[in-house]
């Protein structure tokens, strides 16, 4: 069993909730610091880096330490990581902690006669919840030319993601008795017909890689009682934009195609493509055990260092994210710490001289 495996399930061991990832972080300076492996903490994350022997580019490993709260369902101890038929079990073994455990464990043993440059390792709080993470600590990270960002992918090479659009639609009627509906407006009649409206948006075209724009209505509450008809009805969208349809695209459509009110609760994400011929890319797809390149399914930290190439490559599945009883195999944290290592020494090569 890699040692990356047993760092892992110490890692879940340390729980840390989005809020409360500084005894995390501490860990983690600690594991680093025994290995000699230069480090700070800033907030409730800490950044390593490793730097070469010659002058180089920069490359930043960025994932987060924190995890979802427990929630309903399990069957077993979420913070015991347990290592039971080949997989690594509890909160967090799968998102994001696979990764954290395997680029954490590049950085510890990588030479740095073998690079050039500096590999830069940040590993970040927030990111479920945004907030004093890769956004506060971004700005202040030495210099890099390109990033692989840390989620469950099962290894693919995800060069980009689309945008998230969150919005509510606010319905208002006229409460009145069922019995005398004529004397009122139904708010949920209203919503309905704006629900249906939202079906017929130009959503533009699909992107080759990321797909196509995406609209949901995913949660609707209106009405307290069965004999009322409701005054107000609220619905959720949940929309995901691709660069053919981005996020002020979309919104500009959604606002002309209801006649409920608007109010939009998160519009921070926007879509993300790095081009497929960047070199990140190009030496990702060569350390992926799958070779498969492909969009990104939710949202992550690759928004915030896009300024930069980047690509979304990490150990598990998406399936396994946020779920009870939360697991990863311990074949892929393996497969990772070999894909990172060749990641860091292929992009940080010396140049012959």
């Amino acid at each position: 069993m890699h040692d990356a495996v047993d760092l892992l399930r110490a890692l879940v061991r340390v729980p840390s909730v989005s809020g409360d990832e500084a005894a995390c972080r501490d860990f983690l300076a600690d594991f680093f610091r025994a290995r000699g492996v230069a480090c700070v903490r800033t907030g409730r994350n800490v950044v390593a880096q490793v730097v070469g022997a010659r002058p180089g580019p920069g490359l930043l490993f960025l994932t987060h330490v924190d995890v979802v709260p427990v929630g309903d369902g399990w069957t077993r101890d979420p913070w015991d990581g347990a290592l039971e038929g080949g997989r690594v079990h509890g909160r967090g073994a799968n998102d994001a902690k696979s990764s954290v455990a395997a680029m954490a464990w590049v950085a510890a043993h990588l030479d740095p006669g073998e690079i050039a440059g500096r590999l830069v390792v940040a590993l970040v709080c927030d990111e479920e919840t945004g907030g004093e993470g890769i956004e506060q600590v971004g700005p202040g990270l030495p210099p890099f030319a390109a990033s692989v960002v840390g989620e469950p992918t099962g290894l693919d090479v995800c060069p980009g993601q689309r945008g998230l659009l969150r919005a509510t639609l606010v319905a208002r009627g006229r409460q009145c008795h069922a019995s005398r509906p004529w004397e009122g407006e139904n708010a949920i009649v209203k919503a309905a017909r704006d629900v249906l409206a939202l079906a017929g948006i130009d959503r533009g075209p699909a992107d080759e890689l990321l797909g196509g724009t995406t609209l949901e209505a995913t949660v609707i509450r209106g009405g307290t009682r069965h004999n009322l008809l409701p005054g107000e009805c609220r619905v959720e969208l949940d929309g995901r934009p691709a660069p053919g349809c981005d996020n002020e695209t979309l919104l500009a459509r959604v606002r002309a195609a209801v006649r409920s009110e608007v109010e939009v609760r998160s519009n921070r994400f926007r879509p993300v493509r790095t081009a497929l011929d960047e070199r990140i890319v190009r030496v990702a797809v060569a350390a992926s055990p799958t070779g498969r390149v492909r969009g990104f399914g939710g949202v992550s930290d690759l928004f915030h260092v896009r300024h930069r190439p980047g690509v979304v490559m990490g150990p598990g599945t998406s399936a396994q994210s946020h779920a009870a009883d939360e697991w990863v195999e311990t074949a892929q944290v393996e497969a990772a710490v070999a894909a990172y290592g060749q990641i860091a020494r292929r992009f940080l090569a010396p140049e012959e001289d």
